[in-house]
């Protein structure tokens, strides 16, 4: 990758997480929370596609997460190392599905699923797997309590997490095509691909 190439990358991953900052208006109801994932892959799938169109190089996907997993670093030693651990090892199974192919839109769009699964996955494992610690944790954090004790009634219901990442998945894949659309339709007219 040149330099040109690593700044490209950079800016999709400055606006990956802005698409997270807007999927986080689904956290001002406990009974929504579970949905961040879901619209935050649905933006990240528009901009995974577009920018794998425009820079076609291996390395790509890890430099894509590097804001995420810079933000990670500001929620705490345990959560943050997870966050970083969990997000280069999808990051890595994304780059070996692009590998030596990085045209192929099945291939694009596969490895976009693979790097999303980290948010409904990993991302939601300590909510579903400890919820009380993690809803205490919260608390601490100065959520609001009845929020709190909204998400605790979600979490408890352990099927949910199957939901969360069948829609995370299909949601992808809707913003995968999306991106994919505005790349045929506006971005390839205007140069920018």
């Amino acid at each position: 990758m040149k330099a040109k190439d690593f700044i490209t990358c950079a800016i999709f991953s400055v606006l990956s997480m802005v698409g997270m900052l807007l999927a986080a208006i689904t956290n001002m109801s406990g009974y929504t929370a579970l949905l961040y994932p879901v619209v935050a892959s649905f933006f990240i799938g528009i901009l995974f596609v577009v920018l794998i169109n425009k820079v076609s190089k291996k390395g790509a996907v890890l430099v894509f997460g590097i804001v995420p997993a810079l933000y990670f670093l500001t929620t705490g030693l345990i959560e943050g190392l997870i966050g970083i651990v969990s997000l280069l090892v999808f990051s890595v199974f994304s780059e070996l599905i692009l590998w030596n192919n990085h045209e192929s839109m099945k291939r694009i769009v596969s490895a976009c699923c693979v790097y999303t699964l980290y948010y409904s996955t990993a991302g939601m494992a300590e909510g579903f797997l400890f919820t009380d610690s993690y809803c205490d944790n919260a608390l601490k954090h100065g959520i609001n309590a009845k929020v709190v004790e909204d998400m605790r009634s979600m979490y408890y219901i352990k099927p949910l997490w199957v939901a969360v990442i069948l829609l995370t998945l299909l949601l992808t894949f809707v913003g995968a095509m999306w991106g994919r659309k505005m790349i045929s339709k506006h971005l390839k007219k205007v140069g920018l691909v």
